[in-house]
């Protein structure tokens, strides 16, 4: 069990942390792009 938790604790840690921005991001970042475009533009 150890050796489990030796391999596995970072990404497993990693994944909670991180997984719910990545999925809101990926989420509103369609929706945002058209404006940003627009306004790049300028």
């Amino acid at each position: 069990m150890d050796k489990f938790w030796s391999i596995f604790a970072m990404p497993i840690g990693m994944t909670l942390c991180f997984a719910p921005g990545i999925i809101v991001w990926w989420l509103t970042k369609d929706k945002a792009s058209p404006a940003d475009d627009g306004d790049e533009q300028r």
